[in-house]
C-alpha cells in the first residue's frame, strides 16, 4: 500500500513541475510578443490634434505677454480648402511630433504669423515666388514686420476660395488698408460690388494684382494707371451694359493731357508727368459716377478739379472741356457741326484750287501745241 502512495505522490509532483515549466516557457515566449505589439510612437494624427485643440478658449502666453489663441473650430477646418484637400495638421506643423509640444521659438504674435507663413511655400511655391517681388515682401525685408504675410490674407485653418464672393477680396485687403477699403465701398465701383455683387466692377486685385503687388506710389505704376482704367473702360461689351462711352482712352490720348502722358511713358518712364492722369481728375479709390453730385468731374465741381493744376482758371475754363466724348449731334453739337462744315469746306476749296491748277496747266499746254502746228 505504501509503494503505490509514493508513486501517486511522485506522479502529482512531476505533473506540477511540468506545469510550472510550461508556464515559465510560455511566459518567456509571450514577453517578446507583447513588446513587439507596442509600436514606437507615430506622428500625431489630426484626430489627436483636434481632441485637444477643439477645446474652447485655449491660449498660450508668449514672451511678449501676448496670448496665442490655440482653439480650432473643427467643423470650420473640415469645410475649408485645406480640410477638403486632406491637408493634415502635421503637414504644416511638421515640427510637432508628440505631446507635450516643444516650446515655441517665436517671441510675439507677429513672429508666429511671419514664420509660419514660410510653411505655405511647401505647397504654394509659384505664389510664393511671385510674392518675393511684391511691395509687401519688400516692405517687410526693409524692416516693417507689419507688412502682409501669407497667413494675414489666407487664414490657414479656415481658408476659403479667396474670390468667392468677389467682395471677400475687398474685405481681406481692408484688414490692413481700412481707410482705403472704406473709400472703395463708397465709390461707384464698391457700391456696385457690395450692393449688387456686380461682376463687371473692379476689385483691389484687378488693379493691383494678387501676389505680384507693385508699389502704387512709384512713377512706373502711376504712368501705367491709364492703361489699367482702359482695361475696363474700352471694353465695349462691358460698357454697353451701362451706356458708358468707350472712347475714353482715344479722346484722352488725343488731347494735350494724354499726349503729354504718352510722351512721358515712352521717353522718361521713371519720371512722373505733371499732367493729369485719370486718377488726378476722377480719384483713386473714391471714384464717383459722373452723374453723382459729389463727383469731382461733374460740371459744377469741374472748376475746382481743374484748379488743382490750373490755379488761375476762371469759371469759363471748364467750358472748353469736351469730356471723353467725340463730338456728335448728341454731345458737343456745335463742335460737331463746325467739324462737318470744315470737313466739307476745306476739301471743297482745295479740290477747286487743284482743279483750277490742272485745267489751267492743261489749257497752257494745249495752246502751245496748237501754236506749234502753225
Amino acid at each position: 500500500m505504501v509503494r503505490p502512495l509514493f508513486i501517486r505522490i511522485g506522479m502529482v509532483a512531476g505533473a506540477a513541475m511540468l506545469l510550472l515549466l510550461g508556464l515559465s516557457f510560455s511566459g518567456a515566449q509571450a514577453a517578446p510578443s507583447r513588446q513587439e505589439a507596442t509600436p514606437a510612437p507615430d506622428a500625431l494624427t489630426d484626430q489627436q490634434c483636434l481632441e485637444c485643440h477643439t477645446q474652447p478658449d485655449q491660449t498660450l502666453a508668449l514672451p511678449s505677454g501676448e496670448a496665442l489663441y490655440l482653439t480650432i473650430d473643427g467643423q470650420a477646418f473640415a469645410d475649408s480648402l485645406h480640410g477638403k484637400g486632406n491637408v493634415g495638421c502635421t503637414d504644416c506643423h511638421s515640427g510637432i511630433t508628440a505631446y507635450p509640444h516643444d516650446p515655441l521659438a517665436e517671441k510675439n504674435l507677429r513672429e508666429v504669423t511671419i514664420n509660419f507663413s514660410a510653411t505655405c511655400r511647401q505647397c504654394h511655391s509659384d505664389q510664393a515666388a511671385k510674392n518675393l517681388d511684391s511691395v509687401h515682401q519688400q516692405t517687410r525685408e526693409a524692416g516693417n514686420e507689419n507688412a502682409a504675410a501669407c497667413a494675414d490674407c489666407h487664414n490657414p485653418h479656415y481658408t476659403q476660395p479667396p474670390a468667392e464672393p468677389r467682395s471677400r477680396i475687398a474685405n481681406t485687403c481692408g484688414r490692413c488698408h481700412s481707410d482705403i477699403a472704406r473709400q472703395y465701398r463708397g465709390s461707384v465701383h464698391g457700391t456696385q460690388l457690395t450692393d449688387e455683387n456686380n461682376p463687371d466692377v473692379p476689385v483691389c486685385t484687378d488693379c493691383h494684382g494678387v501676389h505680384t503687388i507693385a508699389d502704387p506710389r512709384t512713377s512706373q505704376f502711376l504712368l501705367k494707371s491709364p492703361e489699367l482704367c482702359a482695361g475696363c473702360h474700352t471694353n465695349k461689351g462691358r460698357m454697353d451694359k451701362y451706356g458708358i462711352n468707350t472712347d475714353v482712352l482715344n479722346t484722352y490720348v488725343a488731347d494735350f493731357h494724354g499726349t503729354t502722358w504718352t510722351l512721358f511713358e515712352e521717353q522718361t518712364p521713371d519720371q512722373l508727368t505733371n499732367k493729369p492722369l485719370c486718377i488726378d481728375c476722377h480719384g483713386v479709390h473714391n471714384i464717383k459716377a459722373v452723374t453723382d453730385q459729389n463727383s469731382s468731374v461733374i460740371r459744377q465741381n469741374l472748376l475746382t478739379t481743374c484748379q488743382k493744376c490750373h490755379p488761375s482758371a476762371t469759371a469759363n475754363f471748364p467750358e472748353a472741356w469736351l469730356s471723353h466724348y467725340a463730338p456728335s449731334p448728341q454731345h458737343n453739337a456745335l463742335v460737331y457741326y463746325v467739324n462737318v462744315f470744315y470737313g466739307i469746306f476745306i476739301p471743297g476749296v482745295l479740290g477747286s484750287m487743284g482743279l483750277f491748277v490742272v485745267s489751267d496747266a492743261g489749257r497752257r499746254i494745249y495752246n502751245r501745241v496748237k501754236r506749234g502746228r502753225k
